[in-house]
């Protein structure tokens, strides 16, 4: 079980200890087994310097899509894919961004428990999560949106389709995302018509 924790980080499963936020690239490598860790070249992405406008790239960094050359790797663990990114302009070498993934498998469908408060965010229908979590709201009788953002909690929510039953996606954001308040109104929301693809696709 992954254990999320507002503001400190995340508890890796079998005591491989605590990610916390504002670690360097290589503090967040020494916690995580060799042999999990993934190195990924810049494709499909900009560094935060190549954007023309901070909104954008902070929209990038948000989605997962801004190429960060110190965070190029991710990491397999018990069945959830981990990723990291660092701060906005500034604190671009801490960590502020953990990205957490359900990869079902063959031999596990299951997906590993992601604790929120016992709440299991991959576990649970993503209607019902929705429902105790404060500030995020669904509209009566339908289903969440696909993305769904607590920004008390630094907590972000999605799936790849609004149908899906489950939960597929966490992001938990730490303090060190704040360093985006130069570009943009608040942690989780970028400013009016930011675009992370601005540059990257056309």
């Amino acid at each position: 079980m992954l254990e999320l924790l507002r503001e400190v980080g995340v508890e890796l499963p079998g005591g491989a200890g605590l990610l916390k936020f504002g670690m360097t690239p290589g503090e967040v490598l020494q916690l995580l087994p060799p042999d999990k860790v993934t190195r990924h070249r810049q494709c499909m992405g900009l560094t935060l310097d190549q954007y023309a406008e901070l909104r954008h790239a902070h929209d990038a960094w948000l989605g997962g899509l801004l190429f960060e050359p110190e965070w190029n790797f991710d990491a397999e663990l018990d069945g959830v894919v981990l990723g990291f990114g660092g701060g906005g302009p500034g604190v671009t070498d801490r960590l502020a961004r953990v990205e957490i993934q359900a990869r079902a498998r063959p031999d596990r469908p299951e997906a590993t428990p992601v604790a929120w408060d016992d709440i299991d965010l991959f576990g649970y229908p993503a209607a019902e999560i929705v429902a105790v979590l404060p500030g995020a709201t669904a509209t009566p009788g339908g289903p969440p949106p696909a993305d769904v953002a607590v920004g008390e909690l630094g907590l972000r929510l999605s799936r790849a389709r609004p149908t899906a039953e489950h939960w597929e996606r966490v992001t938990l954001f730490g303090p060190g995302s704040g360093s985006w308040g130069a570009c943009c109104a608040g942690g989780l929301v970028c400013a009016e018509q930011g675009d992370g693809l601005v540059g990257i696709m056309y």
